[in-house]
């Protein structure tokens, strides 16, 4: 994969942001091992401004962006709205995209591969994060959220790897399935029971538009 690259957006603005910003590191780590760059905005980096600026003068071919959204948009810090249908879902013509974040497959996502986007995988509804509060300030030690983060992290991580889009996909939503089934177990604590059905939901509203045997 010569010259490829992946854009990463990881705001840590509130809780939940910090949860995706800690175990994004997974993905970044996996990239170094393949020798692919990084243009990680992270923190208050992750502005329209800066996004539009790397995406221009980058190509990256895989972009990964976390953060608080709606079927018609994506932000970043402080909510600051980074890419919006109808505004300027153009930018990602001709990439492969893995939004983690609520409802952003259902208008988003659609408007994206119509501007030509290669690839979109997102949720068509919320994204649901488990975690146990008692573990708020320690994220990578969080047990719950570790059950729906690295499932989530595989589809960036085997698109790394030189995973079709498809086998991507296909990787996460069977890591979740197996990560439900052992939290319907009895190995499973009650916080992870309870949060069964979350993971669940993810997996039922992840979903692949575009072309699913592209690869970065």
């Amino acid at each position: 994969m010569p010259n490829a690259s992946i854009l990463i957006t990881r705001p840590n603005h509130d809780l939940i942001n910090v949860y995706f910003f800690k175990w994004t590191q997974q993905v970044i780590e996996q990239a170094n091992r393949q020798h692919i760059k990084v243009l990680d905005l992270d923190k208050d980096n992750a502005t329209k401004q800066k996004f539009t600026s790397y995406v221009k003068k980058h190509n990256p071919k895989l972009i990964f962006m976390n953060g608080h959204g709606n079927e018609m948009c994506i932000a970043g810090y402080r909510d600051e709205v980074i890419i919006e249908s109808g505004v300027n879902e153009r930018l990602l013509t001709g990439k492969i995209i893995y939004i983690r974040s609520c409802n952003v497959a259902a208008k988003l996502g659609r408007a994206c591969i119509q501007s030509g986007t290669r690839a979109f995988l997102g949720y068509l509804k919320k994204y649901s994060l488990g975690y146990t509060p008692s573990s708020a300030f320690h994220p990578l030690e969080d047990k719950v959220a570790k059950l729906f983060l690295e499932p989530s992290n595989l589809i960036p991580i085997s698109l790394i790897k030189g995973n079709s889009v498809k086998n991507a996909y296909r990787k996460s939503q069977t890591a979740m399935l197996k990560n439900f089934l052992f939290m319907l177990s009895t190995k499973a604590t009650k916080e992870q029971r309870d949060a069964a059905p979350s993971l669940w939901r993810n997996r039922k509203y992840q979903v692949v538009l575009g072309n699913e045997n592209t690869r970065i």
